[in-house]
């Protein structure tokens, strides 16, 4: 699969353009109108500002992303739960929170990038339908948008590496096309300019935390690596760096035209010739939609990622498309309509939304910096001392980005925090409520069960309650289980089987491991089976339990038949039912404050979240719940 991914063809270069590029490419919308909005335009801002947007891009992007980053995969993944993943084994356990941090604030950016792409998309196409609804015509766009994701994005994906190569051709000729005019805007590359704007703007904090905005996308660069491959990434980066230069260096010429004034106007649309203001805007807004749909796409994916690391509260997941690597998760996709709708709303313009921007971003770029470290130190990828000026190298520049965004939090940048603060509130209470949940659980030696266990299925005055009956289990040792079991199976009103089943499902570094361990606990009695699932499969019950069943038959490791012999002429085969408990736990006062407060959060989180029965995927009629009370916890 990985080999696959890495053929580099045309035809993976338009994909890759597509999938990877979506909100880095529509930059160019807003990051110059963001760092020059404010000021009156000189020499030193335009030429300043044009040298921090190369050096910005060739540091993080190019060499951060690009050349180290990118080779941080796993087995072919990328992202920060996959780069957690490569290091949770032999990195301190607080790394977890590095990678919350992270997801929370990619999933914010999620909610910021569709409402800012969209507005300033729809504030270029202005210049060509004077008196345009804006904020109307965003909300629609939105609407339209994730009404959509239910029904798959399969068909018209396909179309999207195509507009996106059109998309950076424009930048590229438009950019050209307007710098040529001032060719001597080509020295404004030198870092000299940078360095000098730095020094002696009087407003050249705000200017770095708009400079940031250019690479808001590159996270995109890394999470994005198992859709296309590294090849396709690393070759496309080129052309689309090289159109995205040159499209900043365009707008930088067509400034040099307004020195001593501030701008007249949004520099993207300020290089679009008139006759072609049409073309440019609808081609702008079908690549700003490009871009939401990337970010929306890619927060499906990390929730997922952060369900499955047990960081986020259980939510129904669904593949509308024949691929199941393509999902949709209803709660999410409406948590971000909301988002953005309130984004839209607020701020009401770009200009005012660009202060929200780039601090969330910041903050995901330092959670994978840190990773990074750990992953780079683990692996031995090269000598310790270039490990630790790199990661100090990237912790200085991604500070000072920081830094000049922190500065905005009376703007937007507050806003941001608090959406951001608010995913990582609901992943911490999730992780830590489980882990406080897992220590007060009951669970004993199954050995000292197994002869009332035997005595209930042999007991005929019992009635027969399924001839397969199972638990899900979530410890990992296979001589315990939980109390709740046994006492479902005869405590109170006694369950006979014919077999008992305990099924486990542990979470593996790998995202796409799919295998099972069976262990017969005592022959033709109790039987188990551990699945170790990746972390971007789904534990589908109803897929994963009967093919390991009919495996195991045909192997001739078990021998399971219809329990009623009038059913067993006709080759009726055995029924199963699968047992969930809800194991109720009584919240102590003389528990520690901090426990009550996450435990009740949690069970809050839990009436949000769907079900067990639809989380593991169970089919109708095939399943029941027993509410059972340990004195603790479950």
């Amino acid at each position: 699969m990985e080999n696959q991914q890495n053929k580099v063809t045309f035809a993976s270069i338009i994909v890759t353009l597509g999938i990877v590029y979506g909100d880095i490419g529509t930059s160019p919308l807003y990051v110059l109108n963001a760092i020059a909005g404010h000021d009156v335009l000189t020499k030193e801002l335009i030429y300043g500002g044009l040298s921090l947007i190369f050096w910005t891009l060739t540091l993080q992007a190019t060499f951060k992303y690009i050349f180290i980053t990118l080779n941080a995969d796993n087995n072919g993944e990328g992202g920060i739960f996959a780069l957690y993943a490569l290091v949770r084994r032999r990195s301190p356990k607080w790394t977890i929170y590095v990678a919350m941090i992270g997801c929370a604030a990619l999933v914010a950016d999620g909610m910021i990038t569709p409402a800012i792409s969209l507005t300033s998309a729809l504030e270029v196409a202005e210049k060509s339908i004077p008196g345009l609804p804006i904020v109307p015509g965003v909300l629609a766009i939105l609407v339209a948008l994730f009404m959509v994701q239910q029904f798959g994005t399969d068909a018209i994906g396909r179309f999207f590496g195509p507009i996106m190569l059109i998309w950076f051709l424009m930048l590229f000729t438009l950019g050209l096309l307007s710098a040529i005019k001032h060719p001597e805007i080509f020295t404004a590359l030198n870092p000299y300019y940078a360095y000098q704007l730095f020094l002696h703007h009087h407003n050249a904090w705000w200017v770095v935390g708009a400079v940031f905005l250019c690479v808001t996308g590159a996270e995109a660069l890394y999470s994005d690596l198992g859709h296309v491959g590294k090849k396709n990434i690393q070759y496309s980066w080129i052309f689309v760096k090289t159109a995205l230069i040159m499209t900043y260096l365009g707008q930088g010429a067509w400034m040099m035209d307004h020195i001593g004034h501030q701008l007249p106007g949004n520099p993207f649309a300020g290089i679009m010739p008139k006759w072609f203001a049409p073309f440019g805007s609808a081609i702008s807004t079908m690549a700003a939609i490009i871009a939401s749909q990337a970010l929306i796409t890619g927060s499906f994916s990390l929730i997922h990622e952060a369900i499955r690391t047990k960081t986020w509260f259980r939510v129904a997941v669904y593949h509308p498309s024949q691929h199941r690597s393509q999902m949709y998760i209803p709660f999410v996709n409406w948590l971000l309509f909301a988002g953005c709708v309130a984004v839209v709303l607020l701020f009401k313009s770009s200009a005012k939304m660009e202060a929200a921007y780039g601090i969330a971003i910041t903050i995901a770029m330092l959670s994978t910096t840190m990773l990074l470290y750990f992953y780079l130190r683990t692996r031995k990828a090269m000598p310790t001392p270039i490990i630790f000026l790199l990661i100090f190298l990237f912790l200085i520049v991604e500070g000072l980005f920081f830094t000049a965004n922190a500065q905005k939090i009376a703007h937007g940048a507050g806003f941001t925090l608090v959406l951001g603060g608010s995913l990582f509130l609901i992943m911490y209470t999730v992780y830590n409520a489980k882990l406080i949940a897992r220590q007060k659980r009951s669970v004993v030696l199954l050995d000292k069960f197994l002869p009332i266990i035997e005595t209930v299925k042999n007991d005929n005055s019992i009635p027969m309650y399924a001839s397969n009956l199972v638990f899900l289990t979530s410890t990992r040792r296979k001589n315990m289980v939980e109390q709740a079991i046994p006492q479902s199976i005869f405590g109170g009103q006694p369950k006979r089987a014919d077999v008992y089943w305990l099924i486990h499902f542990s979470e593996e570094d790998e995202p796409y491991a799919n295998s099972y361990t069976f262990t017969e606990i005592k022959p033709g009695l109790v039987y188990r089976l551990d699945f170790d699932l990746g972390y971007k499969v789904h534990p589908d019950v109803s897929e994963l339990f009967p093919k390991a069943v009919k495996e195991l038959q045909e192997k001739g490791l078990v021998k399971l038949q219809n329990h009623y012999p009038s059913l067993q002429v006709h080759n009726v085969p055995p029924d199963f039912k699968f047992m969930l408990l809800n194991t109720a736990f009584v919240i102590a006062p003389i528990q520690p404050l901090r426990e009550q407060l996450l435990l009740r959060l949690y069970l809050l989180l839990k009436r949000i979240g769907v079900s067990s029965e639809s989380h593991f995927v169970l089919d109708p009629g095939t399943w029941a719940k027993e509410q059972v009370v340990v004195n603790d916890m479950d």
